[in-house]
């Protein structure tokens, strides 16, 4: 690994840390306060489901992971979580467990790139704001095409990925890095994305504008970046 991916890492490691270390997941002012709204419109598409299979990859604490499971706990349900932090995997086991939802909640300490998808194995696959953690642009083409051949006939993909990520030090205003290790502009992320699913049927496509503060090292920086939605569903 390069010493950039570790710098962007180790950053992200730190932030995150300390996120996890203070806030509760659905009692927070961050990003834990609730799961994602397109993971919330999702739960439809799967009812009447027995034995549902979810991957989530870069599930943090368990935002979307927990809720997902305590729809479908009565039904049969086993979710796949992964993460690169240990922190967040054992915030994970203690949130499914304090939520009642432990038996459906499976956890690996792992990178998104050397997590291996089977094939035909899940009936949903959700990646949200962690496919643009991979190593290189090359490992995130392939990331989507496992995604792709891992989920069963009729099954859902769920990506919200970060593009033309932008940083700046709060104070001063002086461009930072941004610590994102693949930084595709929203254009050919689209195109990445509809060229590999390009036999699905797109149920949801946007692209929307976001801008928070976020710690980094020392400093604070304004992040600006177009996060870019599919969910699509193989026929």
């Amino acid at each position: 690994m390069n010493s950039r991916i570790e710098k962007i890492r180790d950053s992200e490691r730190k932030s995150h840390t300390s996120i996890y270390s203070s806030e509760t997941l659905y009692s927070s002012d961050s990003w834990l306060k609730k799961p994602i709204k397109t993971v919330q419109e999702l739960v439809p598409h799967f009812k009447g489901y027995n034995n549902l299979r979810v991957l989530d990859l870069g599930c943090g604490v368990g935002r979307n992971s927990i809720f997902i499971a305590d729809k479908f706990a009565e039904n049969g349900c086993r979710i796949d979580c992964v993460d690169i932090l240990d922190i967040a995997i054992d915030k994970l086991q203690v949130n499914s467990d304090e939520l009642g939802v432990s038996d459906c909640i499976h956890v690996f300490v792992d990178t998104i790139e050397h997590y291996p998808i089977i094939i035909g194995t899940y009936d949903l696959i959700i990646a949200v704001s962690a496919l643009e953690h991979v190593e290189s642009k090359e490992i995130f083409l392939n990331k989507l095409r496992e995604i792709r051949d891992g989920i069963k006939t009729d099954g859902i993909v769920c990506l919200v990925i970060n593009s033309d990520v932008r940083e700046k030090n709060k104070e001063t205003l002086e461009d930072l890095e941004p610590q994102f290790e693949v930084n595709l502009s929203t254009k050919e992320l689209q195109s990445l994305i509809d060229d590999v699913f390009s036999e699905w049927k797109t149920i949801k496509r946007t692209v929307s504008y976001q801008e928070y503060d976020i710690p980094r090292d020392d400093v604070t920086s304004h992040l600006t970046t177009n996060v870019v939605t599919y969910v699509g569903q193989k026929l």
